[in-house]
């Protein structure tokens, strides 16, 4: 269907400008019409510059965490369905979000549920925001359920900001170190190589083993190069087969310090998540089955995949979590008082703020001893660079002083 690019004035005399679906330009003005918009300008959108502009530009999450608070205010102050995402298209400063909801204002228009508008746009709603929406809309909290969805996206993102932010320093250290020594190897070692061969002096060990790595380094850069882009590609389609998914995920979570970070980055998560989809109304069997998209680790798909195929059998939610050895056993106690008390969701929260807890702990002091190790590690080469250097200068000095 074809989609145009319009500017019109609202029923409050405001010039809004948006994209809408129709079969033709006349098809188009009539919708527009019945939206009580007055048209001025339409123009059909090409569909290769639209693709192109989805591809390249992703909803700011910022943007849609602040839309959807808003949206739940609108909702809870009485502003009907379509009039709040009319509001929305309109106040949010995110071109893409601002198209995408004005879409599902046309669908919702045309007898669409909200749920299944926002299906239509899997790029920017996730299956749990979709889902999440449905159960809204069934059970008529549809306002309590985006403000539920809204802090839990809002909590997500503060959680991987955290993360970033700690490992800026480290990461920018690293390329910066590397930077440096590949400078030294491919351009000061080779110059002062010349000299070191023009004098024609017997070279230590550790000299001509510096000279002949730069030397080769130098010779089979665009080799080298070329290799290491081969590599990564090959190791990026692995990881894209089942098989080399779950091979890497499963080496991932056995590293020493980042596979517990990822653990509880993972129970955090997937906790936050479940408390969320149950305290929103959704079953309890449609909620693992849509935790699992979050894990982002095969191995605690494939587990949540048997845990959830004893809860239909029905058992509890603990016993299997406890029995398939990946969850720690501080999260399955406090599932287990949860359901005995019936406080499932509150307990759940309270499980994703003690590992958000743990994992801003952990990062910092695996940050804190990054530094050093790092600043050593850089220290040890360029001292074995110099002392290569040096030392030939030395006998070279001491050989014209006599």
């Amino acid at each position: 269907m074809p989609v145009y690019k319009y500017k019109a004035i609202n029923e409050r005399g405001k010039t809004v400008q948006g994209t809408i679906d129709a079969e033709s330009p006349k098809a188009a003005t009539e919708k527009l019409k019945r939206q009580n918009m007055f048209l001025s300008s339409l123009g059909e959108v090409k569909k290769e510059k639209s693709r192109k502009f989805f591809l390249f530009k992703g909803i700011n999450a910022g943007e849609l965490v602040v839309t959807t608070r808003q949206f739940s205010t609108l909702i809870s102050a009485g502003f009907p369905l379509e009039a709040s995402l009319v509001a929305l298209s309109e106040q949010t400063e995110d071109a893409k979000l601002s198209q995408v909801l004005t879409h599902v204002r046309d669908r919702v228009s045309e007898g669409s549920s909200l749920a299944g508008a926002l299906r239509e746009h899997p790029n920017a709603f996730s299956n749990l925001y979709i889902n999440i929406v449905k159960a809204g809309e069934a059970s008529g909290t549809l306002d309590i359920v985006l403000l539920r969805l809204a802090d839990f996206l809002e909590k997500q993102m503060a959680l991987r900001s955290r993360i970033r932010s700690a490992l800026i320093y480290p990461i920018f250290m690293f390329f910066i170190g590397s930077g440096v020594l590949f400078f030294m190897m491919t351009y000061i070692i080779p110059k002062i190589a010349k000299i070191f061969e023009e004098s024609r002096k017997a070279l230590p060990l550790i000299t001509i083993v510096l000279i002949k790595f730069s030397d080769f380094l130098s010779h089979n850069l665009i080799a080298l190069f070329l290799l290491f882009i081969g590599l990564i590609f090959i190791a990026y389609r692995f990881t894209k087969t089942e098989r080399g998914s779950a091979l890497f995920d499963r080496l991932i979570l056995r590293l020493p310090i980042f596979g517990k970070i990822v653990k509880m980055v993972i129970i955090s998560r997937f906790t936050r998540t479940l408390g969320t989809l149950l305290g929103s109304g959704i079953p309890l069997l449609d909620a693992l089955e849509i935790g699992e998209a979050v894990l982002g680790n095969a191995v605690y798909v494939e587990t949540l995949r048997k845990v959830r195929e004893n809860v239909r059998e029905g058992t509890s939610l603990a016993g299997p979590l406890r029995e398939s050895g990946v969850f720690p056993p501080l999260m399955t106690r406090m599932i287990t008082v949860g359901e005995q008390t019936g406080e499932m969701e509150e307990m759940l929260s309270k499980i994703a703020n003690i590992y958000d807890l743990q994992i801003e702990t952990s990062v910092s002091t695996l940050t804190s001893l990054l530094e050093p190790v790092m600043i050593l590690a850089i220290g040890v080469v360029i001292g074995f660079i110099v002392f290569a250097i040096l030392l030939p200068i030395f006998d070279l000095t001491s050989t014209i002083g006599r």
